[in-house]
């Protein structure tokens, strides 16, 4: 019998995340049924069970690959000088427009963090991602654009950390349920909140 390399199980597991995530996408987490992912998937359940014991097990490698890794547009905005947090919150958007399903298993996430401890570790290890991923950039914005000296700085951005976090999640949200949501009209509102 031949050795099935790690690329290959790799692969497999993606084949099968991907499948999840379509399922999750069209049903909701909470309403996919693993008989879902098999049949989206197109393999047996014991092919799928050697990769993963159950739906949660399924829904957080899904949740966890979707919301790694949204730091590039900042990344990328960095490039041009300090960024303000309303320009933090633009680079950060466009990372999920250029997934777009990324949005909305991201708010499911957050829709079972709310009760189940797992999804709420998760949630809260993206988070403190995240705010690593926008403390040197606010940082960075408050010393020119605040005129306060490193370590002022860098408190600051602590301190408005979980506030820049609500914006990102009202941002995200109100894209995706309110029709008409004028993304331009609450940026705009961010940078009046941070003038």
């Amino acid at each position: 019998m031949p050795k099935v390399t790690e690329a290959y199980r790799e692969a497999r597991r993606d084949q099968i995340i991907d499948a999840a995530i379509a399922c999750f996408i069209r049903n909701g987490i909470h309403a996919t049924t693993m008989t879902d992912v098999i049949a989206e998937s197109g393999l047996s359940a014991g092919a799928i069970y050697v990769y993963f014991g159950g739906k949660q097990e399924l829904a957080l490698a899904a949740v966890r690959r979707e919301g790694a890794g949204r730091s590039s547009g900042i990344d990328a905005a960095s490039l041009d000088g300090p960024i303000s947090p309303a320009n933090l919150l633009r680079a950060l958007d466009a990372d999920f427009a250029r997934q777009p399903r990324t949005r909305t298993i991201v708010i499911q996430l957050w829709s079972e963090a709310a009760t189940d401890p797992e999804y709420a570790e998760v949630a809260t290890s993206a988070f403190a991602a995240l705010g690593s991923t926008l403390s040197a950039p606010l940082t960075k914005w408050a010393q020119q654009s605040r005129d306060m000296g490193p370590d002022a700085a860098l408190q600051w951005a602590e301190k408005i950390m979980p506030a820049m976090l609500a914006l990102l999640q009202g941002l995200v949200l109100q894209q995706t349920i309110a029709p008409g949501f004028d993304k331009e009209h609450f940026l705009a509102g961010v940078d009046l909140l941070f003038s």
